[in-house]
């Protein structure tokens, strides 16, 4: 018993606790949907893919060569938890940190939000590791300047965007905590480290035309503000840390930052908080945003905690609420039949078998959902695509060889958008249904690019309007236009489809192999209610399947007669 009272060994007692408890928990709870669809990035490994940087796929593929049930998506994220764990508490300085061992891990575990990250799979989980990393190597490298924390600060920095590209806010915020790196010749060396590490990823984007940076600057929906999203943002960061937000908070802006290394928790803490504040101004936030100010909190607050102890007992009276709810959503997850509500891992047992057993097995296009094409494809094996549509988004599918893979396939069509035969809920709380569409010797040409060259058109309703589009093939072979429509969109605030018409084309030439042409095409303009922002763009629909992202956005003017 001696060796309970031993600081290292409670330490490396507790450190076992919390990987034992998170592999059961990633072995017994069904894939979340964003996970499958990080599992599929990982059977194609690059140095980039449309919505993340790379890292995920690396940990998901990590995972794979130890299991291949859903550990094998999770092994890795168990792994880096535990190195969280280990450099969170390297970071922590207190005279009696020792014999509060057991403070610690009542605080790890009264922060609500981290949990999750315990366990699942997103670009979260490798960057809190690589931000904890980052930490480390700035402390040591405000005490004593040597290769050892330059390379490690440059490959911690490096490695930070390569998990997520919130890792350059937490870059940035710790320079505007000491601006004196900015001429320490020492911390270039590091950024250029970083740089070169970072290289391959900016090489990708370039060869593939920047695919992340013009979706999340580019062509995301802005939304309208409204107060309830920077509400929502008050209460995201309210979630994020639990039952234990009223004296952790506290403890946070009460205890003052006593050096440089501090000073930048503080800073990283307050960055994130008021930039995605500034952000909800035209998107709708999100909890994960903010989740690598968790290490802040825990670091700021721990030595308070140790050296008040009122408040100490407050933390740990809503520590242990806050340990029963999470202990009772762990069980929940792992145990569904369980639960009174429907979690999301859940949702694809409901649907799943269902849909496998009415498409016999077929390879299965999805439209509008890329989380549905690879919860499918990891709980069946069979070969799955989706297919992008306006009304929804794009994704990797778009970038990668999917749809490739399926054409001249006998297969179907599944959503919940589409009209055809219904198969399943996607949720019993649902009311939409996933309905089936059979196609055969499928082929669509989702790739293709239908170019307007003029800056913006100008518009009468109800009169014919005649114009020129660049159509631009990659694909090896001609394209059969037999099962495909040409379609004029107008499009309005949050990218709402405002009207769709069928393009009049009097002549429809052969597309050879990587060719291009130039096409003349018309309509009539239709009545546009909402005349504010309106765009138009050409989409194509294959099989009577909601049209895509061929075309690209211009203006459009509408004028009186």
């Amino acid at each position: 018993m001696k060796y309970l009272k031993r600081p290292e060994f409670q330490f490396a007692l507790l450190i076992l606790f919390f990987f034992v408890i998170n592999l059961c928990q990633g072995y017994f709870t069904r894939l979340f949907e964003d996970e499958a669809y990080y599992f599929v990035w990982s059977k194609d490994l690059a140095f980039g893919y449309f919505d993340h940087p790379p890292l995920v796929a690396l940990w998901v593929k990590f995972s794979s060569f130890f299991f291949q049930n859903e550990l094998g998506v999770r092994f890795f994220s168990v792994l880096s938890f535990t190195v969280l764990l280990i450099m969170v508490w390297k970071l922590i300085e207190h005279p009696k940190k020792s014999e509060f061992v057991w403070l610690y891990f009542a605080l790890i575990f009264s922060v609500a939000f981290l949990q999750v990250f315990g366990f699942i799979t997103t670009p979260d989980t490798p960057l809190l590791m690589f931000t904890a990393l980052f930490f480390y190597f700035y402390k040591r490298f405000l005490v004593k300047v040597n290769w050892f924390s330059i390379i490690g600060l440059g490959l911690t920095m490096s490695g930070m965007l390569y998990s997520k590209y919130h890792g350059l806010l937490v870059i940035i915020f710790v320079v505007l905590s000491n601006l004196k790196l900015l001429t320490n010749f020492r911390f270039w060396t590091a950024v250029l480290i970083a740089f070169i590490a970072f290289t391959p990823h900016l090489f990708w984007q370039y060869q593939n035309d920047f695919p992340s940076i013009r979706y999340h600057l580019l062509e995301r929906a802005k939304k309208p503000y409204s107060l309830d999203k920077t509400l929502l943002h008050f209460v995201n960061q309210i979630a994020i840390v639990g039952l234990t937000f009223p004296v952790v908070y506290a403890a946070f802006f009460k205890q003052k930052a006593r050096n440089k290394f501090e000073r930048a928790l503080k800073f990283v803490w307050f960055g994130f908080f008021f930039f995605f504040l500034y952000s909800t101004l035209n998107t709708t936030p999100q909890a994960q945003w903010t989740v690598v100010g968790l290490i802040s909190l825990i670091v700021i607050t721990f030595p308070f905690f140790v050296e008040n102890e009122q408040w100490r007992k407050w933390l740990l009276i809503l520590a242990g609420i806050n340990f029963l709810v999470i202990i009772i959503a762990r069980i929940l997850l792992m145990a569904p039949s369980i639960s009174p509500i429907e979690l999301e891992p859940q949702w694809s047992e409901n649907w799943v078998e269902e849909v496998k057993e009415k498409t016999q097995g077929k390879p299965l296009v999805f439209v509008n959902s890329y989380r549905g094409a690879s919860i499918y494809n990891f709980y069946t094996g069979i070969k799955t695509h989706s297919y992008s549509i306006l009304k929804g988004r794009k994704s990797q599918y778009d970038l990668s060889h999917f749809e490739d893979h399926m054409q001249h396939e006998n297969v179907f069509a599944v959503g919940t958008l589409i009209e055809g035969t219904p198969a399943a809920k996607r949720n019993s709380s649902s009311d939409k249904w996933i309905n089936i569409i059979p196609i055969e010797n499928y082929q669509t040409y989702q790739k293709l690019q239908c170019i307007i060259e003029i800056p913006s058109f100008e518009l009468k309703e109800n009169e014919r309007f005649e114009f020129s589009l660049v159509v631009k093939s990659i694909y090896p072979e001609s394209v059969d236009w037999s099962n495909t429509v040409f379609f004029g969109v107008f499009q309005g605030e949050k990218n709402k489809i405002l009207a769709k018409i069928p393009l009049i084309i009097e002549s429809l030439p052969v597309l050879k192999q990587a060719d291009t042409f130039l096409l003349s095409a018309s309509f009539i303009v239709p009545t546009i209610v909402e005349k504010e922002d309106v765009t138009f763009r050409v989409g194509l629909g294959f099989y009577d399947l909601p049209e895509g992202f061929q075309g690209n956005k211009i203006p459009v003017e509408f004028i009186s007669k």
